[in-house]
């Protein structure tokens, strides 16, 4: 079984292969893996999904064989597709996965319209994904080492960042973040004194107001100001179920007194 060079994830640690091991050797296996024919060596297979299982098996010797579904028909990039899919269901991603999974799409000719299409997720935060690609190969080394501490928002941050100031003070600043427990609002905060301590002027806040037949949203630099009205109890609770999901991942809750 090969590779997919269009595979959904980047980061396969050590830790996470011996854990995966582990668990094949004491439990067995629950779920096939997936795999299409390969496209141009005969009696050999490429993954769709359940490449760390598979090297899991390689590397430490969890399980003799895989039980593997064949799926007929499938590109390499489709066959991707349904591992992307997969792992979003079981939340195996980190932000750093899915931006190097979209930048493959876009290499491969998918455009961001249509990215977005397929995962259901904004331009704006597609835009902020790209932030990965930017990043110096130093800077990207410190995020493979904590990914789950470097979400979009950081990558988008340490991206302008890179613009403005030597590559040695990004890293700097990466790896403090990475190493200790200050919260995303710190980074930001120092990413910003960076930038403006660097002789260049800091960009000014751009406002746009976006007005709709219930509503209007309105956003001035980092400020979001949303109104929308909506008298239908099942619009209006869908959309409460998916703004609290957005606001899980973006929003930052003050801490509760005991």
């Amino acid at each position: 079984i090969d590779e997919n060079p269009y595979a959904p994830r980047e980061v396969y640690t050590a830790e996470m292969l011996l854990e995966r091991a582990d668990s094949l050797s004491k439990h067995g296996q629950r779920d096939p893996i997936h795999v299409i024919e390969h496209p141009s060596i005969q009696g050999r297979y490429m993954i769709a999904d359940g490449w760390t299982r598979t090297q899991a098996c390689i590397a430490h010797g969890a399980l003799p064989t895989l039980l593997a579904e064949v799926h007929h028909g499938l590109t390499a990039p489709e066959a991707s597709w349904l591992g992307y899919e997969q792992n979003e269901s079981r939340e195996q991603h980190c932000d750093l996965d899915r931006a190097m999974f979209y930048e493959k799409q876009y290499a491969n000719g998918m455009t961001p319209a249509e990215v977005a299409r397929r995962t259901k997720l904004s331009k704006t935060l597609l835009s902020f994904y790209r932030s990965y690609a930017k990043l110096p190969e130093e800077v990207l080394k410190v995020i493979r080492l904590n990914p789950k501490r470097f979400g979009s928002t950081a990558a988008h941050h340490l991206g302008r960042l890179a613009q403005h100031c030597p590559e040695s003070k990004v890293i700097a600043l990466a790896t403090s973040y990475s190493t200790t427990d200050v919260p995303l609002r710190w980074l930001v905060d120092q990413c910003a004194n960076l930038i403006n301590s660097s002789g260049r002027s800091p960009q000014k806040s751009i406002g746009k107001t976006v007005r709709y037949n219930n509503g209007t949203l309105r956003q001035k630099g980092s400020k979001f100001d949303l109104s929308l009205d909506l008298p239908d109890n099942v619009a209006r609770d869908a959309f409460a179920a998916e703004l609290e999901q957005l606001l899980a991942k973006y929003g930052s809750l003050e801490s509760k007194e005991a």
